[in-house]
């Protein structure tokens, strides 16, 4: 399978958006806020606030750009989100203002939006469809490697650094990362993507498989609430509950190079055994990674558990998203968003819910618990899914 320069300039453009945006300007704030705590005072409680305002902004971004038609229009949101994810990072490094940063967290959740809805978008257009399953491997790895990139920053510069000269330095980071998709001028819609949406008909999904897309749509809201927690206060955690200096960094180092691979890796397994099974598996073995830092406080539990956790959070996200934009049919987009928002609005009350819980309890032992039963509580609800799209299989026969 050979890509054309066109769909190698698209796609490298593309992921370098999505690591800048997504991976850093998102994910930026888990290894930070030990700093920030440590230096400010404040509890998990404020912490997991300033995390959902993230999450409104990245579901108010994502609901917004999954009615945005126009290339014209998505190029110029693109490029507006890369300036928006640099400057709020800068911000926040400036400005040591509560509401302020509220604010900051929230539009940096809108430009991560940008990236990952609206770059993905874009990116999917220029590739021919025969190749969208290798594009989005490789599209997706971009949040894996950002995340694994701004821990190392962290890492390796914290003792340098005050946190607020980390978020001012991974602010300038994002604008060289994300120069390529403010001067890239050749966003162009593929002519072999162009025919498949004209054949496209409207799927009868939205009328006969309503039961099927409730299913998947509160699987995925459990998605949401139990990544949420681990992705939020995971270096937190760790740095808290062991005595090894640094571990919880190095765990978030891993949750982004398993992260790199794994959509990749979970879109062969379910070309192999299907959607479904696949999908099945990935909830329990993120469920297993999520609770092992609760039964273990081991240096093997913490990485092993960061190991189960990066490698399945997007490679659930990639299966989700695929599945549901072959249901839409001709209009994909109408129940990806449905999904979106589910994950979204779990999202945002996961981070809340957990810092309070943690703050009354001591401990995120109770959330993690909480977070792994709903991730196998929604193991469950894709196992039914499954067994709904089997009979409207053999109905249709």
């Amino acid at each position: 399978m050979t890509l054309s320069k066109q769909e190698r300039w698209s796609i490298a453009v593309g992921m370098l958006g999505l690591i800048a945006t997504f991976g850093i300007a998102r994910f930026i704030y888990t290894p930070l806020l030990p700093l920030m705590q440590a230096s400010l005072g404040f509890g998990e409680d404020w912490a997991g606030l300033l995390a959902s305002a993230n999450y409104v902004g990245y579901l108010c971004g994502a609901l917004g750009a999954s009615f945005i038609h126009s290339i014209a229009t998505k190029r110029f949101l693109f490029r507006l989100a890369i300036v928006v994810a640099a400057l709020t990072n800068i911000g926040m490094g400036i400005i040591q203002d509560d509401t302020l940063w509220l604010l900051f967290r929230f539009l940096s959740g809108l430009a991560s939006a940008g990236g990952m809805v609206i770059g993905s978008g874009l990116m999917m257009l220029a590739v021919n469809p025969r190749h969208s399953t290798t594009a989005l491997g490789i599209h997706f790895s971009g949040v894996g490697i950002g995340i694994a990139l701004g821990a190392l920053w962290v890492l390796l510069l914290k003792d340098g650094l005050t946190w607020q000269g980390l978020w001012i330095s991974t602010g300038i980071l994002l604008l060289v990362l994300g120069l390529p998709g403010l001067l890239f001028n050749q966003w162009s819609l593929n002519p072999h993507k162009k025919v498949a949406i004209d054949s496209a008909v409207p799927h009868r999904a939205f009328k006969l498989l309503i039961t099927l897309i409730a299913l998947i749509a509160l699987a995925y809201f459990c998605e949401g609430v139990g990544y949420v927690i681990s992705a939020t206060f995971l270096v937190s955690i760790l740095q808290k509950a062991s005595l090894v200096p640094h571990l919880g960094d190095y765990a978030w180092v891993v949750v982004g190079l398993a992260a790199a691979p794994s959509c990749w890796l979970w879109s062969q397994l379910a070309r192999r055994i299907g959607d479904f099974p696949a999908l099945i598996a990935a909830y329990l073995v993120q469920a297993v990674g999520i609770v092992l830092p609760v039964i273990s406080t081991s240096q093997v539990a913490s990485i092993l558990g960061a190991l189960l956790f990066g490698g399945t959070f997007m490679g659930i996200v990639s299966m989700v998203l695929m599945y549901g934009g072959r249901l839409g049919g001709s209009r994909p987009t109408r129940l990806m968003g449905l999904l979106t928002a589910c994950f979204g609005v779990a999202q945002i009350v996961g981070p809340a819910a957990a810092g309070w819980m943690a703050e009354q309890q001591g401990n995120f032992n109770l959330p993690l618990m909480i977070a792994a039963g709903v991730t196998v509580v929604g193991a469950a609800l894709m196992w039914l899914a499954q067994r709904v799209s089997t009979q409207h299989g053999e109905n249709k026969k």
